[in-house]
């Protein structure tokens, strides 16, 4: 029997290909707990202890199930947490909600799906007025949303409740009105409120090849999405492993596969040269891939041998979903030859770089902790004394408003007297994160010494990022990383650096269970940052010498 969860509609149609093909055995782990790897199971605990105050809930958390569920329903319970849903054979569903809030509309027994999502699930949109919104503990109690509209990005969250509410028709719980629950993450220290979203109200913008881009509702692209799941599952399921036809879906490897349980599977059916698998920094999506596929290109290979002239008529009125289509291609074809040539770091431009140097220079590169807050300001000096200094600027600690502006204003106060003696002095990052955080610390606090430091940014600072970005291009992306290694020849201390990590080192540094692990993060996190401005520095440095080079007269 084909009975699809309400994560079918929303995830990868691979996957459900993978779960109904009895030539297959199936991973372990359950894909529909991924929330759980989000924050998501403690989002939902929190909501559904604060839904438990509505009078007259019913609370099946710990003594659920299908019978209790049914004997809530016909009691006429204004609110069922963690109900159990009857399987929907003839819709091929089966699956659960968060809660079933009574229809306060309608007379006798009809319910309402809700669920809650550990995220934003609103925007402001001036002239708005499609939502409602309830007290958790009350959520009945609806009242208008003027100017705000659901964030239409986040459409999973509604295909998942219309798979629910689909699911209580057919059970003879549900309500007429096309309306659902979800609690979301304000996100501003408010409580969590109810917000209620109409199924049939056409806000999500699609795209198809026949009718090209229109708005429709929630509820159409669930039943459009749980179709075509429908029909997959129901082509894999009569596979016998014997002269099988090709699967009607093919891997393509996209963010949803770092976590999926399926993906060791998938990637045994995928070329090594896959156009998904080797194409990661600004790769091709899903319908570009599989435009591509019906053109018969699959590989890198057969994408640098492709002539994009020829490609583009038929390629361009099939991905009409995505701004700047031909630029796309265009790229992916660079890095394609790039690839095939072996070639991972290429300059474009014929001009001069022309990064701009003074007698005395500072590499700059902050880290943050996982609140956002700026722990470490990291400079590299060069041009005083005969080797360049590192000045680290740091407080291993949690930092909370004042503190973390007071950090800020002593790299600051040091900043501003280093350019009153040295007038002509540059200050070198790579892309805007250092300057906006600088911003928003002065912005925040109105610190005159934050203030002045922000006045020096026009004048003394300058941005690497847009010296590269405007001459090369990178197979990998043109991340400091990948430009400072594979173009300056630097190299990191760390087997393995990156931003996530230093905050992994900085949690450690801070709530270590020992002195000596708490010292040794430490340790690792300024041994990371003074790696990260020197490769700032080696990286100018290799950009000038370009330029030199280029000057040289040629014999």
């Amino acid at each position: 029997m084909i009975l699809l969860d309400p994560y079918a509609a929303r995830s990868c149609p691979v996957k459900t290909f993978n779960a109904f093909d009895p030539t297959v055995q199936a991973p372990a782990l359950d894909e529909s707990l991924h929330e759980a790897f989000q924050g998501g199971t403690d989002w939902r605990r929190q909501v559904l202890d604060e839904l438990a105050a509505t009078p007259g809930a019913v609370d099946l958390r710990v003594d659920g199930g299908l019978a209790a569920t049914r004997a809530a329903v016909e009691d006429g319970a204004p609110l069922i947490l963690r109900p159990s849903l009857p399987d929907d054979p003839q819709g091929h569903r089966r699956g659960h909600c968060d809660a079933l809030v009574r229809d306060w509309l309608t007379e006798g027994p009809s319910y309402l799906p809700l669920k809650t999502k550990p995220y934003r699930i609103c925007e402001k949109q001036m002239g708005a007025e499609d939502l409602l919104v309830a007290p958790v503990d009350a959520p009945t109690e609806a009242t208008p949303l003027p100017n705000h509209r659901y964030r239409g990005h986040r459409e999973g969250a509604l295909l998942e409740l219309a798979h629910s509410w689909r699911m209580l028709q057919a059970a003879g719980w549900g309500s007429d009105r096309r309306i659902v629950a979800i609690v979301g993450d304000s996100q501003d220290g408010a409580r969590p409120v109810v917000t209620w979203v109409p199924l049939d109200l056409k806000f999500l913008r699609t795209f198809s090849r026949t009718a090209g881009y229109r708005f429709r509702s929630p509820l159409e692209r669930y039943d459009h999405e749980h179709g075509f799941r429908v029909h997959v599952a129901q082509t894999a399921a009569l596979r016998t492993g014997v002269d099988d036809p090709e699967p009607v879906v093919r891997p393509i490897r996209i963010k949803e596969c770092e976590s999926c349980a399926w993906w060791q599977l998938c990637r045994t059916r995928m070329d090594d040269d896959d156009l998904s698998l080797r194409i990661a920094k600004a790769p091709l999506d899903v319908r570009e891939l599989q435009t591509l596929l019906g053109l018969g290109i699959t590989t890198v290979a057969q994408l640098a041998e492709a002539d994009v002239e020829t490609l583009l008529p038929d390629y361009l009125p099939l991905t009409q979903h995505r701004d700047r289509s031909e630029a796309r291609l265009r790229q992916a074809h660079r890095r394609a030859r790039m690839l095939a040539r072996g070639v991972s770091l290429e300059r474009v431009s014929v001009d001069p770089i022309g990064v701009p140097r003074s007698d005395v220079e500072i590499d700059l590169d902050i880290e943050t902790a996982g609140d956002g807050s700026v722990y470490l300001w990291g400079c590299l000096v060069s041009g005083i004394e005969d080797d360049p200094e590192f000045v680290p600027f740091a407080r291993f600690e949690h930092l909370r408003g004042d503190a973390e502006v007071a950090l800020a204003a002593e790299f600051a106060s040091w900043l501003l007297r280093l350019v009153e003696r040295y007038p002509s002095l540059r200050v070198f990052h790579y892309s805007d994160y250092e300057v906006v955080h600088l911003r928003r610390l002065a912005d925040r606090s109105r610190h005159p010494v934050l203030a002045r430091a922000v006045e020096l940014v026009p004048e003394h600072f300058v941005d690497l990022y847009g010296f590269v970005r405007d001459n090369f291009v990178g197979v990998d992306g043109l991340g400091l990383k990948v430009v400072a290694s594979r173009g300056a020849g630097f190299s990191w201390r760390d087997d393995d650096p990156g931003g996530l990590q230093s905050q992994a080192w900085f949690d450690e540094a801070v709530d270590g269970a020992d002195e000596s692990r708490r010292e040794a993060s430490r340790t690792r996190v300024l041994e990371y940052n003074e790696d990260d401005v020197r490769a700032t520095y080696e990286l100018r440095r290799w950009l000038t010498d370009l330029d030199q080079a280029d000057a040289r007269p040629r014999g």
